[in-house]
Parts: structure tokens; C-alpha cells; sequence
């Protein structure tokens, strides 16, 4: 009777030891903001930040820790984001999930400074999404 107590307890504590020891499951989305009409400049917006994922991130977006959106914001499911997010045009929203809840975000408009030069572009989402990652 005692050894099967005893066996029990190191059980418990192993479970509890496991559960503390988890990492925390991060996730990083980005949220690609237009309108339903959309100019030429926030095409190739979109596509630097297609492009710039893409070869960054590779690994990332393959096991989701990253996750890339594009949303009309004028549609009627997405308006509540521009609330959420404190926008009214177009924009790319930083956030981070930790075990499914949000914790943190960021409006990452200077997308617009950068949109015509693809290397401060790139530089800029880096820098950006690495902090995310790593706080």
C-alpha cells in the first residue's frame, strides 16, 4: 500500500515537474490590412512582405510560428480589426500569441517609408518580427 502511495506521489510530481518545464507555444501573425480597391503601391506592399517572409522565414512559416494574412479591412467581418488595432488605412499589424492568447502588437506602418526600397523593407520587417520572436 505504501509503495503504491509512493509511486503515485512520483507520478504527480513528475506530471507537475513536465507541465512547468513546457516552452510556451509563440506564434507570430501578420496582418496584412487594404481596401477593397487597391492601387498598384499596395500590391507591391503585399509582395514585399510575401517576399520578404518567404526568404527569412522559410522555416517559420512552414511550422506556423509565423503566419501571414492578407484582409480586406472594409469587409464586414474584418472592420472590428481597425477597433482592435487603432487604424483607418491600409497597414501590416505585428502581433504575438503566446498558448493562443494575444500578449503583444504593433502597427508596423512604416511598410510606406520603405515601399520603394526592398532592402530597408526587408531590414525593417527583420528587425521587427525578430524582437517578437525573441522577447
Amino acid at each position: 500500500m505504501i509503495s503504491k502511495l509512493i509511486l503515485a506521489s512520483v507520478l504527480i510530481l513528475f506530471s507537475i515537474i513536465n507541465m512547468q518545464s513546457k516552452e510556451p507555444n509563440v506564434q507570430i501573425k501578420l496582418k496584412y490590412f487594404h481596401a477593397t480597391l487597391r492601387c498598384h503601391g499596395c500590391i507591391v506592399i503585399e509582395d514585399n512582405i510575401n517576399n520578404s517572409l518567404n526568404s527569412i522565414y522559410e522555416n517559420e512559416l512552414k511550422d506556423s510560428t509565423i503566419v501571414f494574412n492578407s484582409l480586406d479591412f472594409l469587409e464586414d467581418e474584418n472592420q472590428h480589426f481597425q477597433d482592435d488595432y487603432k487604424f483607418d488605412s491600409q497597414t501590416l499589424i505585428l502581433s504575438k500569441f503566446v498558448n493562443g492568447k494575444e500578449v503583444k502588437w504593433k502597427n508596423l506602418d512604416k511598410i510606406w517609408d520603405y515601399s520603394g526600397d526592398y532592402e530597408k523593407f526587408l531590414k525593417y520587417i527583420k528587425n521587427e518580427v525578430d524582437k517578437f520572436l525573441l522577447k
